[in-house]
């Protein structure tokens, strides 16, 4: 499979929904957006999406985020199975984290289901913490969410630790 440093991140087209629809059901299932929440996404001024690209024009994964009054919302982040472990979620997380310090957002706030470990193990490595609980959140199945958010993105530690994870991946 192709190396995580060949994914090229590049701004989500209307020509992407396609392949972005179908890794959105890969990987939520019964509460994967509909192909036309994500047109409507396209168009949100508030909002942005990327996609990795593989060399070979393959979509690899996506990720969306809001842009919040005082946070950058990390609204969804996927990546196709085949490419999965390949460091392509944690380089659209950093895009994501480069997009919070560009629009001057002191911290990312993200739900994510209490049952995706893999998940939060990935968010945990990037700093984000605990906050608290969404009791049912989900609409499929009532799981909980848990709510997690990054240390101030120019917290001296935070830095350190983002600029090791981008030397790690990039």
């Amino acid at each position: 499979m192709t190396a995580p440093a060949a994914a090229v991140i590049r701004p989500m087209i209307a020509g992407d929904l396609d392949a972005v629809r179908a890794i959105e059901e890969a990987a939520y299932g019964t509460d994967a957006w509909t192909r036309r929440t994500l047109e409507d996404e396209l168009i949100n001024g508030f909002s942005s999406y990327v996609v990795a690209e593989a060399p070979n024009g393959r979509i690899a994964g996506f990720a969306g985020v809001w842009f919040m009054r005082d946070q950058l919302h990390l609204v969804t982040i996927a990546v196709d199975p085949p490419f999965q472990r390949l460091g392509i979620a944690a380089r659209l997380l950093l895009n994501c984290i480069d997009q919070a310090r560009e629009a001057e957002m002191p911290s990312i706030v993200l739900e994510v289901r209490e049952s995706n470990l893999t998940a939060q193990a990935l968010y945990e490595r990037f700093g984000f913490r605990h906050l608290g609980r969404l009791r049912k959140y989900y609409k499929d199945d009532g799981e909980d969410a848990l709510v997690m958010e990054t240390p101030q993105l120019d917290d001296p530690t935070h830095v350190a630790l983002l600029d090791q994870l981008t030397s790690r991946y990039r």
